[in-house]
């Protein structure tokens, strides 16, 4: 099977499940290395003992069967009456065992998938990944749907399957052993021919239990592909939900929720589709697990039934051998009884590998050309003949070059369009693609203010602190100045600020948490849009008295910050694609216009 690659145009082959299951197993064996070693090793090695002491505690049930009907058949009342008060005895050392096992696993479940969550939001979040991953092509659909619910399906089931596995080989190992002691072999004559089948009930379980998993295997082979379509359906119907939700203001006045509707629609008539075809398949599947589900408590009573009724087997042992052969079989048809599950990990296992692999490919170089970053020896920002393109080649912004000392202020204007954007990310250093070398002062930290500003839940402090303790008046302080003072008594409620603060007040809220992060580069991304010249030029005025040496950028801000700015940089678009206007205009360059002359000299 091939499977198009994250990479636009790249044909490459799905990993197998095996190779599934390996990356996986990388991916979260972390967690009996790292600082949860200690917890991790505990807990497992608490499961697994008691996992193996259950077995032996149904063991010693499955005797205590055969010596309570032995003694019914032979009316031995006191051996049966012994065996009765035992019997209590072992079902309270079985039942507590049940417990150790549900607590240790569902605990060992929760801290697993604790670390791992952890591992991969970390991941995504940091470095401000999420975001590099959205522009680079490798990000796979849904990231988010993935840490918080593909890590669950991947992680829990894995402690079953351990659960399970461990105990179906030590099942297989002791039970066996019963099937042996007790069934021995079977003697067939025909005519005067005489044929031994030794420790025919062991070979019995094996055989059925081999054949009824290969029919299994044959049958529900595509059911894991079929499981991971319907996981991807159920993320896209989701994305599309939490969509018209995010966007709900801009659908309702524009009117266009029947667009959405048919949206939705459609993602949902892909989802039932994917839905059938996996039902379809375990349709299938069923008529194999219900066939051998009713047989399996059947087959030990029919081939023990010679044996008892020539009399080489006791009551006692027929009971015996068959709960053997049962548990015997469960063990063996382990794979039968869990391959939906199965099934339904490597799925989730390979959306969760998907996710880590596109983290790790988006720290690489990024392919074809690329920016470079470097540090300036000047202590100046030098963009030196940069040139922008997107991730498919075609160029966005071309040959752009200036060099701005501390405390100088430049107003970038003209026909931006895309270019804008990826010319903020790119001295962000979060747009990769381009040439030309970006310089920037010596351990500079660079910061952006948007248009509009992402309030997350929670308090107004957690929002202004930037990841770093804020000193009380400082944050009032800064309020004030930006003319935020109202929002200095409810500083540590959480609300949605979201809905409550109006554009003016996010955008207020926006230079004031820049202020506070101390940045030595402020980027300015149409960040007073809401107000007009003279409010707007206040608000910067107030920023740069807080920040004099820092250099910031402007896009997109009226023509009285123009005039205020230290450098001005004009953009024009020439032969569709936007460049650096030049500053004398000659009959050889149509359609470019000259540069303005800054107040304190030109942008170069």
């Amino acid at each position: 099977m091939q499977a198009r690659s994250e990479t636009p145009g790249v044909i490459m082959a799905a990993p197998s499940d095996r190779q599934v299951a390996l990356r996986f197993a990388r991916l979260t064996g972390g967690f009996w290395k790292a600082a949860s070693a200690r917890r991790a090793w505990f807990w497992s090695l608490l499961l697994a003992a008691a996992i193996i002491l259950s077995v032996f505690a149904n063991v010693t049930i499955n005797r205590w069967n055969g010596w309570f009907f032995d003694a019914l058949e032979k009316k031995d009342s006191e051996s049966a009456l012994i065996a009765m008060a035992v019997f209590p005895v072992l079902v309270l050392v079985a039942a507590g065992l049940g417990v150790v096992i549900l607590v240790s696993r569902e605990t060992f479940q929760v801290h697993w998938r604790q670390w791992v969550t952890a591992k991969l939001a970390d991941s995504w979040v940091g470095e401000r990944r999420f975001f590099r991953l959205s522009l680079s092509g490798y990000e796979p659909a849904n990231p988010e749907y993935r840490i918080a619910d593909d890590v669950r399906w991947a992680t829990e089931p894995v402690v079953d399957f351990a659960i399970g596995l461990l105990s179906a080989v030590i099942t297989i190992i002791t039970f066996i052993e019963i099937l042996w002691e007790i069934g021995g072999a079977l003697t067939l004559r025909s005519g005067g021919a005489v044929i031994v089948i030794p420790a025919y009930l062991v070979l019995a379980a094996i055989v059925y239990a081999v054949l009824v998993s290969l029919l299994v295997t044959f049958v529900g082979r595509r059911l894991p592909s079929l499981i991971a379509a319907r996981n991807e359906g159920e993320a896209r119907l989701r994305f599309s939900l939490m969509r018209i939700r995010d966007h709900g203001e801009t659908i309702a006045l524009s009117r266009t929720e029947a667009g959405e509707r048919r949206a939705v629609a459609r993602t949902y008539d892909g989802l039932v589709g994917r839905w059938l075809a996996m039902i379809r398949q375990r349709g299938r599947l069923t008529w194999i697990t219900n066939g051998s589900g009713a047989l399996v408590p059947v087959v030990p009573l029919l081939l023990a039934a010679p044996k008892y009724l020539s009399g080489e087997m006791s009551l006692g042992g027929v009971v015996q051998v068959a709960a053997a052969f049962v548990a015997v079989q469960n063990a063996f048809n382990w794979v039968l009884d869990n391959f939906m599950r199965i099934a339904e990990w490597l799925a989730a296992a390979r959306r969760v590998n998907e996710l880590a692999d596109a983290l790790e490919r988006v720290d690489g170089e990024p392919p074809g050309e690329h920016l470079a970053i470097q540090q300036s020896h000047d202590g100046l920002l030098h963009l030196d003949g940069v040139t922008l393109i997107d991730r498919d080649g075609r160029t966005l912004a071309a040959d752009i070059s200036c060099s701005l000392p501390p405390g100088a202020t430049l107003h970038v204007s003209g026909e931006l369009g895309l270019g804008k954007a990826a010319l903020v990310q790119a001295v962000a250093g979060l747009w990769p693609w381009g040439r030309g070398t970006i310089m920037l002062p010596p351990g500079a930290f660079v910061t952006a203010v948007p248009q509009k500003l992402h309030l997350s839940e929670g308090s107004l402090r957690a929002i202004l602190e930037t990841g770093k303790a804020v000193p009380e008046a400082q944050l009032e302080s800064a309020l004030r100045r930006y003319g935020l003072s109202g929002l200095a008594p409810p500083l540590d409620e959480s609300r949605d600020w979201d809905k409550e603060l109006a554009t003016g007040d996010r955008q207020r809220l926006a230079l004031a948490r820049a202020e506070l992060e101390r940045p030595d580069v402020v980027l300015l991304d149409e960040a007073t849009s809401a107000f007009d010249t003279d409010a707007a030029l206040e608000l910067l005025t107030e920023l740069r008295a807080a920040r004099p040496d820092a250099i910031i950028i402007a896009f997109g801000q009226g023509a009285g910050f123009a005039e205020a700015a230290t450098h001005r940089l004009l953009l024009k678009r020439a032969g569709g694609v936007v460049r650096m206007a030049s500053r004398h205009v000659g009959p050889d360059q149509p359609g470019m216009a000259a540069a303005l002359p800054a107040q304190a000299g030109p942008a170069e």
